[in-house]
């Protein structure tokens, strides 16, 4: 089985990237393990905490966390999900595979769940080119 560690960053590492690694773990059927985490991290709103849930069918405690949080771990992938965040992201040890996703920040349930679609395909197609899924 083909395994794979991915880091999400995001700005505040509260919306875009949460969604993503949830997308990510429902996707790939635990063959890939996730991590996200933004050089400015906020509070998970709470109706991001409850979409997870939904979409996972368990009750997560989300919590943001920083780059530095996550600088020693080792990582196949990172993706970044919005331009601030590219140019703000240090050089982790890691980075050896570095994709770049612009993603506007959701503002609306409309564009969340526009958010959610354009997630899930990218993420699906990733996986199915890296033979993840």
């Amino acid at each position: 089985m083909t395994t794979a560690n991915i880091l999400f960053v995001c700005r505040h590492n509260a919306v875009r990237s949460q969604i993503a690694a949830a997308l990510t773990d429902k996707i790939s059927h635990g063959k890939v393990t996730t991590d996200s985490a933004g050089p400015e991290p906020q509070s998970v709103p709470d109706y991001i905490s409850q979409w997870v849930g939904n979409l996972l069918g368990d009750s997560r405690d989300l919590q943001s966390q920083s780059l530095e949080a996550v600088a020693e771990k080792q990582f196949d992938m990172i993706i970044t999900l919005c331009d601030k965040t590219h140019t703000a992201l240090p050089g982790l040890a890691s980075d050896t595979q570095h994709i770049r996703w612009d993603f506007h920040h959701p503002d609306d349930q409309n564009a969340l769940n526009h958010l959610e679609i354009e997630l899930a395909e990218r993420i699906r197609l990733l996986l199915l080119a890296k033979g993840l899924i």
